[in-house]
C-alpha cells in the first residue's frame, strides 16, 4: 500500500512539475542545518511543507510557507516562526497522505491550490493548500485550509 502511495504521488508530482511554471536558479534559501530549503514546482512545496511537519522542523517548514514576497522565516523572529509553524505540523500530522488534484487559483496566476487527503485510521479529510510562486520561481505554501485539516470527514 504504502509503494503504491508512493507511485501515485511520484506520478502526480511529475504531472503537476510540468505546469509548476519557469524556475530559475537562484540561490536557495538556506535552512538551520546550512542546507538548501527550496521547492521548484508547486506539489513539492507541498510534500516538503508536510514531510518538514512530521520531523517537527519548524524552520526549514518556515522556508517553505510565505508569500509571493518571500518565506516567512525570512521576514519574521525565528521563534516567531517555530510557533506558528508548530501550530500547523500539529494538525497536518497523519498516517499518510496523498496529493490529489491540483487547479488554478481564480484570479491569481501566480497561485496553485492543491488537495490533499489527510489519513488517520479510518478516517480521513481533504485539505486545501493554496502555494504561490515567489522570488526567483520557487514555490511556497501560502495557506493551509486549517479549518478542513481539523474537521473529520463524515
Amino acid at each position: 500500500m504504502r509503494s503504491r502511495n508512493f507511485l501515485v504521488s511520484a506520478a502526480l508530482a511529475t504531472a503537476l512539475a510540468a505546469c509548476g511554471g519557469g524556475a530559475t536558479t537562484a540561490r536557495p534559501a538556506a535552512g538551520p542545518s546550512g542546507t538548501a530549503v527550496q521547492a521548484t514546482a508547486p506539489a513539492s512545496a507541498v510534500e516538503q511543507f508536510i514531510g518538514y511537519a512530521r520531523q517537527s522542523k519548524y524552520t526549514e517548514m518556515g522556508y517553505l510557507f510565505g508569500t509571493a514576497r518571500g518565506p516567512l522565516a525570512e521576514s519574521q523572529a525565528p521563534e516567531r516562526v517555530a510557533r506558528r509553524m508548530q501550530a500547523i505540523a500539529s494538525v497536518l500530522r497523519a498516517e499518510s497522505y496523498a496529493l490529489n488534484a491540483m487547479v488554478n487559483t481564480p484570479g491569481r496566476p501566480e497561485a496553485r491550490t492543491i488537495m490533499v487527503e489527510l489519513r488517520q485510521g479510518r478516517q480521513s479529510r481533504q485539505v486545501p493548500f493554496t502555494v504561490v510562486q515567489g522570488p526567483a520561481g520557487t514555490w511556497l505554501v501560502e495557506m493551509v485550509d486549517m479549518q478542513a485539516a481539523i474537521r473529520p470527514r463524515s
